[in-house]
């Protein structure tokens, strides 16, 4: 087996998996660590090392609050068990690589992967994440870390003229992207091909994996990308528009604003603070999330959907879906801001100006409890209608995309459904980790939908078979006479109806606005 890499930087050693016939690289440095002067600035290029680095420790978590604390939380029995036990520091910029190659030269196909957690949180190693298993299915696994929060999104006028011609406030982004081209210039050392490097990634992963498909700096990175819940999609009807809040300007103004309840004036002020006294600060005031990407128009031009909408994403097969049970879940922590009463209807009906008959001769309600049970319906959920928005958009322009919906049952005592991150268990095949009493149909499953993942990786198209021969089920790709939807519940098959005509109103309707 492969045990040794030649990196730009140097040579790093790698160890049998729990699977000897993978190895594993943990820890490789992607770039310098970002701390001291290096803070909020552009990932560096990491220096040359002497010798023989050994990659058989994962690296510390990019500051956040700290996961897995409390063992009644949701996510810790989730997806967090072990987060308590792990560090945390912005020394953060590392990938953990897991290869099936023999030598370094295979040419395997590569998934570069982008965790989740809102942009505040996660890391590459969570518990639901078995990428032995999935590299042993023949390609070569990336999985790369990148700051987060305040460390990764601040954005302020100082930082801004400090490097006028750099990306703004992305610096997580900038991670993902310097990671991203480091496989790129290293990955044939590992078994991999350059040229073959599928992204992926759920929720804010998703959301990052979507930044780099429309951002100008990631063109001729990329072959293939999977989004995980879900692709970006705005209906005017519930946004007012295509553009999402948010712009750099304010953004900056966040970060003045931030600046003065640190207490400080200059950048060397700011980056000489300690790292815990900065994360405690930009927790306070419900600030939270927005530390988020911003368009910065270096990195990223415009909002992902505008992106799309002009036909000015990478050219590559996409493969997206949503899980059923999650707007369900987001509702029960009170998400959401759709009509729940009748007078909340009319004026939601009106925004459609001259098609509001229209919209009500579809949508007819006559109390509070029919508008409540109308804007709980698929039509308008958000990541479904989204979904084939974004479908009927690429079918349009050319573009190959592979739909799902993920609804199985998920067994335990909580009744939790198809929630937030449930695919992940399936996509990357590591039930057996889950606390979750999986039997053999999940298993089953499991299997289906991981060969589908790994298939795309290796060829664009989700469609062969799994890791015994046998033949899975056709997955067709979307076009708008054939509205294919792959439903995966406890078996395979195809959605049985096309768009409901709710949901064919809304799309219509936003693409005619555009």
């Amino acid at each position: 087996m492969l045990q040794y890499a030649i990196t730009e930087s140097g040579v790093v050693e790698g160890y049998f998996g729990h699977d000897p016939r993978v190895t594993v690289f943990k820890g490789v440095p992607y770039a310098a660590p970002p701390v001291g002067p290096l803070r909020w600035r552009a990932p560096q290029p990491m220096p040359k090392w002497e010798g023989v680095r050994r990659a058989d420790r994962y690296m510390p978590m990019a500051w956040q609050r700290q996961p897995g604390v409390d063992p009644n939380e949701f996510w810790t029995r989730e997806i967090h068990p072990t987060g308590a036990e792990f560090a945390m520091s912005e020394d953060c910029l590392y990938v953990n690589i897991y290869t099936p190659a023999k030598t370094g030269e295979e040419k395997l196909p590569v998934l570069y992967y982008i965790h989740g957690g809102g942009y505040q949180g996660g890391y590459p190693y969570e518990i639901e994440f078995d990428w032995e298993h999935v590299a042993q299915k023949g390609i070569v696994v990336v999985a790369v870390a990148y700051r987060l929060g305040v460390f990764g999104f601040l954005a302020h006028p100082l930082l801004s003229a400090e490097a006028p011609e750099a990306p703004k406030g992305n610096y997580g982004i900038q991670d993902q992207l310097a990671g991203l081209a480091w496989t790129h210039r290293n990955i044939a050392a590992f078994g991999g091909d350059p040229d073959k490097i599928t992204i992926a990634g759920q929720s804010a992963g998703a959301g990052s994996v979507q930044c780099l498909i429309t951002s100008p700096l990631a063109e001729g990175l990329i072959s293939g990308a999977i989004i995980q819940s879900a692709v970006t999609t705005e209906f005017a009807d519930t946004k007012g528009g295509f553009l999402r809040s948010g712009s750099l300007e304010a953004a900056e103004q966040e970060g003045v604003k931030f600046f003065d309840e640190l207490g400080v004036t200059t950048l060397e002020q700011a980056r000489a603070l300690p790292t815990e006294t900065v994360f405690a600060k930009s927790g306070s005031k419900g600030r939270g999330f927005r530390f988020a990407p911003v368009v910065d128009h270096i990195m990223l031009m415009e909002p992902a959907f505008p992106t799309y909408l002009h036909n000015r994403h990478h050219r590559i097969p996409v493969l997206t879906g949503y899980n059923r049970g999650e707007m369900k879940m987001f509702s029960r922590m009170g998400g959401g801001m759709l009509p729940k009463t009748l007078a909340e209807y009319d004026a939601f009906a009106a925004r459609y100006g001259d098609k509001e008959a229209e919209f009500r001769a579809l949508c007819p309600v006559s109390t509070d409890e029919d508008v409540q049970e109308l804007f709980q319906s698929a039509a308008f959920d958000g990541m479904a209608a989204g979904l084939y928005l974004f479908g009927t958009l690429q079918a349009r322009q050319g573009r190959t995309s592979y739909l799902y919906e993920f609804d199985p049952s998920i067994p335990g005592e909580d009744n939790a459904g198809s929630f937030h991150g449930s695919e992940l268990f399936f996509a990357y095949d590591s039930l057996a980790r889950s606390w979750r009493p999986f039997t053999g149909k999940h298993y089953d499953l499991a299997r289906q939908v991981n060969a589908y993942w790994v298939n795309f990786v290796k060829h664009g198209d989700p469609n062969g078979t799994d890791c015994f021969g046998n033949a899975l089920p056709q997955w067709r790709k979307y076009t708008e006479e054939d509205q294919f939807v792959l439903e995966i519940q406890d078996e395979i098959h195809q959605k049985p109806e096309r768009m409901d005509a709710v949901t064919a109103f809304r799309v219509n309707d936003t693409l005619s606005r555009a």
